[in-house]
């Protein structure tokens, strides 16, 4: 959990996130990103993002990350497309980096990360507080930046983070609260996260979502994942998700996923491979850097 301190400061970050929240006044969605780690996991992890993922994931779960870090990513994909002329591969690469200050000694903990990919650059925002030590509140900014146009688009989320016991926890967030940019699929939704801890050897995530404004027979859909650790340091991961999204295609999905990761005491590296069995047949693989301290 979070060190306790009886000085507060304000840190860099926290100027960065109150200046870029002055000048994105309204409050985001999660899943426009996914790290190594989250991709391994299927998309699931809301209930317990490692670092900088609760920046897209869940910010309320910043506070419980006691860290300043670093990260960087970097995603190749390709995906089947189907013409008169015949079927082809097209091939794509995006690259993200973030950084977080959840140290408690500052007023409240944020992040920033920024993210480019084909289709869009997109910076979000996600900033939170614990009120008590198992309980976190937060809220999200993202940006959104279409390529090959002049647009700046925005919306919000709001998202609580309660720790029940070492072996339970769970959040529930609200993505696109304003429901502004349906028009790029950014619907309102509805998430609830939760891990189960079981021996600290396998985490087991379940992150069941609905999104009232899609068509009937498509408004639920889940993330699921899990985390096998071993000799401390090396975990395994597997995932599936089902009407979920599918980042690297800008659109919902079915697929399934696997990926490993090694954690040391101040720099992490993890790959994750993601395979979207819908709405066309693709593959991600995913390569992460995190330093911390």
């Amino acid at each position: 959990m979070r060190r306790n301190s009886n000085t507060l400061h304000t840190s860099p970050l926290l100027i960065l996130f109150m200046t870029a929240a002055w000048i994105v006044p309204s409050p985001l969605r999660a899943s426009d990103f996914q790290s190594p780690r989250t991709a391994g996991l299927g998309g699931a992890g809301h209930a317990g993002p490692f670092l900088n993922d609760a920046i897209y994931l869940n910010p309320s779960f910043t506070s419980f990350n006691p860290f300043r870090s670093f990260s960087s990513n970097y995603l190749s994909h390709s995906s089947d497309s189907v013409s008169p002329s015949g079927q082809s591969t097209i091939q794509g690469s995006s690259y993200n980096f973030s950084i977080l200050d959840g140290t408690a000694d500052s007023l409240f903990q944020a992040g920033v990360g920024f993210t480019k990919r084909g289709n869009a650059s997109m910076i979000h925002i996600g900033a939170s507080k614990s009120v008590i030590n198992r309980i976190g509140y937060g809220l999200g900014t993202k940006i959104l930046l279409p390529a090959g146009t002049n647009s700046r688009l925005f919306d919000g989320s709001l998202a609580v983070s309660g720790i029940a016991t070492d072996w339970f926890q769970a959040s529930f967030i609200v993505d696109n609260l304003l429901q502004a940019n349906s028009v790029y699929g950014f619907y309102r939704e509805f998430v609830l996260g939760t891990k189960i801890n079981l021996l600290s050897i396998v985490s087991v995530f379940l992150d069941p979502h609905w999104i009232p404004a899609l068509p009937a027979g498509e408004t639920f859909g889940y993330e699921a994942g899990l985390e096998f650790t071993m000799m401390s340091d090396f975990s395994l991961r597997f995932g599936s998700f089902k009407n979920s999204v599918v980042p690297f295609e800008a659109a919902r999905g079915n697929g399934y996923s696997f990926g490993l990761g090694w954690t040391g005491p101040k720099i992490s590296f993890d790959y994750g491979y993601t395979r979207a069995l819908s709405p066309v047949p693709s593959g991600a693989h995913q390569f992460g850097l995190n330093i911390f301290f």
